[in-house]
C-alpha cells in the first residue's frame, strides 16, 4: 500500500532515470545533459543512491569502470575514490569511484 502523500507524479518521478552529469566541472563538449552508453562519455549513476551521475571522463574513470559512488554515499575522504595514475590525477572533479 502506498503512503497517503503518494500521487501519480511521485510514481513518474521514481521511474525516471537520472540523466545528467553532476561532476563539479562537466567536461562534455555538449553539456551535462549529454551522454553515450559506453566510453568516456558514458553516464554512471551512483551505485548506492542513483541520485547523482557522472561521465567517466569528468571523474577521471577508466572507460571500463562500471560502478561509481557519489561523495554523499562514499563519504569524502573515505578512501573509496579511485586513484588515477595519470596526468588527470590533479584534475579530479570531486566525485568518488567504487
Amino acid at each position: 500500500r502506498k503512503p497517503t502523500w503518494w500521487d501519480a507524479g511521485a510514481d513518474a518521478m521514481w521511474r525516471e532515470r537520472h540523466r545528467r552529469c553532476d561532476a563539479s566541472r562537466c567536461l562534455h563538449p555538449e553539456g551535462r545533459e549529454q551522454a553515450e552508453g559506453e566510453g568516456p562519455w558514458g553516464l554512471l549513476l551512483c551505485s548506492s543512491c542513483a541520485a547523482e551521475g557522472t561521465h567517466r571522463r569528468c571523474s577521471v574513470l577508466a572507460d571500463s569502470t562500471d560502478t561509481w559512488e557519489c561523495n554523499t554515499c562514499a563519504g569524502v575522504g573515505t578512501g573509496k575514490r579511485q586513484t588515477a595514475a595519470c596526468h588527470w590525477a590533479g584534475a579530479r572533479q570531486g566525485l568518488a569511484a567504487g
